[in-house]
């Protein structure tokens, strides 16, 4: 065991203390902490604030401090045992005076309730702890990842679909970016800290992109859907009508096709036997849909989606917002239709941008709000998980949000967000919303039901590449090598003047 980096003074109960730092250099906040309890034995201890004091008059706390000018202070807050499997905390306060320790990093694992083998996400802290998540939990019972822009949040969102994909999860990613497809490749700059090496994912992701995508000749296949009962917000929200009449010629035609199933071209023949002049801006916005080519009659069979041990990802890149809120809804819509019939494999769905897919009441509608929703409250019982991905939280459905038993929250520092979370998040205290608003990249809180309280964690490397934003200004060329290039097209110059002569005289 190390030596003592502190002693408690004053009153010390069984849930906190304060103690004596003896070197400001050996412990830091957020550090763990083991003391003696003359009852239970070691218990663990988070090192909440630490405060610096001068000219301190107190006596119990000079003599500790063996004179010194500059008092270093810091305050616990107990986290316990593990007894018989649970946490327990003590039963007796702590006596003043008693030394502190680091705790050992096994001794933190332990008392956290961190898995032995599950779904690692990065270190505790600045110890070498590894934070390890179960994966049934994690999935079945949904996880949102919550940051501001730049923070992390999709490279974080990698970090958890390489584990998932380790572990033989099937997956199904919606990309509005084109974030992910970089998953395919090695990371040429892994930190070895994290014990991970560079490894590309070629074999288990599979792209998918809708016809109407710019990019969809760089996709493994084309997303094509069946288009068959369309409802009528769909096409109202696909065609962007707003013309009231044409909308309720819309609503007409769709009552009479109501008893059977119905394609976009069986909507068309109905609207063009009504006899009424608004007809023609309704089929000039249906045909624009059925041209798109979204819909056809050999549509994508959805069952392969989910996949043991694959990632499908939807590239919804260049893709209009309407249809990509469309897709989103079709897809999942029958996604869990297979899944209750046990006709696909249970897995997760992540949702990047989740904010334009599920958003909150008041901010913004969206046709797949619904099927989303339905997934969060019910997917659990049938296997099929959620990540919620958004930089915005304030723009989130809070339902679905609360509905996620893990939380990954980075940097967030927005007032509305703020807030957000602390509505949604069950158990966030005002410590650790100051605490987001600090902390640095590459940096998360995890709330979990499985972990004994947040922990913040370093996120580790990922294996592979992270597909990052595209560069807006040019590189400066390094002046070594401006020079040497310079000296090279001399060179080049002056052995061509030379050869000329030569020939020429």
């Amino acid at each position: 065991m190390k030596g003592a980096i502190g002693k408690i003074y004053g009153e010390a109960s069984p849930f906190e203390f304060n103690f004596v730092i003896f070197n400001q250099k050996q412990v830091k906040r957020g550090d763990y902490i083991k003391v003696w309890n003359d009852v239970d034995g070691w218990v663990v201890a988070y090192v909440e604030s630490i405060v610096a004091k001068s000219n301190v008059r107190d006596k119990e706390i000079r003599e500790i401090a063996n004179g010194s000018k500059e008092v270093f202070i810091g305050k616990a807050v107990v986290l316990g045992k593990r007894e018989d499997g649970r946490l327990k905390v003590p039963r007796s306060p702590f006596v003043p005076g008693e030394s502190v320790f680091l705790a050992e990093d096994k001794l933190i694992a332990e008392v956290l309730g961190l898995s032995v083998d599950g779904v690692y996400v990065g270190l505790l802290g600045d110890t070498g702890v590894k934070v390890k998540l179960d994966p049934n939990s994690l999935v079945q019972k949904h996880v949102c990842i919550l940051a501001k822009t730049g923070s992390g949040k999709s490279y974080t969102a990698g970090v958890i679909i390489e584990e998932l994909l380790e572990k033989n999860v099937p997956l199904l990613i919606i990309d509005p970016h084109g974030e992910y497809h970089s998953m395919r490749y090695p990371n040429e700059s892994v930190d070895g800290d994290f014990g991970v090496k560079p490894k590309g994912y070629e074999d288990q992701i599979r792209i998918l992109a809708p016809p109407i995508s710019p990019f969809a000749e760089r996709a493994d296949e084309l997303l094509i859907l069946d288009g068959v009962n369309l409802s009528a917000e769909e096409l109202i929200e696909l065609t962007g009508l707003k013309n009231p009449t044409a909308q309720a010629l819309l609503y007409q035609a769709l009552k009479e096709l109501k008893d059977e199933d119905y394609t976009i071209r069986d909507i068309m023949d109905e609207v063009e036997s009504i006899k009424h002049n608004g007809k023609w801006t309704l089929l000039g916005a249906l045909a624009k849909v059925e041209e798109s080519g979204l819909f056809g009659e050999k549509p994508t069979d959805l069952r392969k989606l989910l996949q043991r041990g694959k990632a499908t990802i939807i590239d919804l890149r260049g893709v209009e917002p309407t249809y990509q809120d469309l897709i989103v809804s079709r897809v999942c819509t029958k996604l869990f239709e297979l899944r209750k019939k046990g006709e696909v494999e249970p897995g997760m769905i992540v949702i990047e941008e989740a904010h334009n897919f599920i958003p909150e009441r008041g901010f913004d509608k969206a046709v797949s709000t619904g099927i989303l929703r339905t997934i969060a409250s019910e997917g659990r019982k049938f296997g099929l998980g959620l990540m919620v991905i958004s930089q915005r939280p304030a723009r989130v459905d809070k339902n679905v949000i609360s509905q996620c038993n893990t939380q990954i929250i980075l940097r967030v520092t927005n007032p509305n967000d703020i807030n957000a979370i602390k509505n949604g998040v069950e158990g966030i205290t005002a410590e650790m919303v100051e605490e987001i608003k600090r902390l640095p990249p590459g940096h998360a809180m995890i709330v979990s039901p499985e972990l004994e309280r947040p922990v913040i964690v370093r996120v580790r490397s990922r294996r592979s590449k992270h597909g990052e934003a595209v560069s807006v200004t040019k590189p400066k060329e390094d002046k070594k090598k401006k020079k040497q290039k310079k000296s090279k097209k001399v060179e080049a110059k002056k052995e061509k003047k030379g050869f000329l002569r030569r020939l020429f005289g």
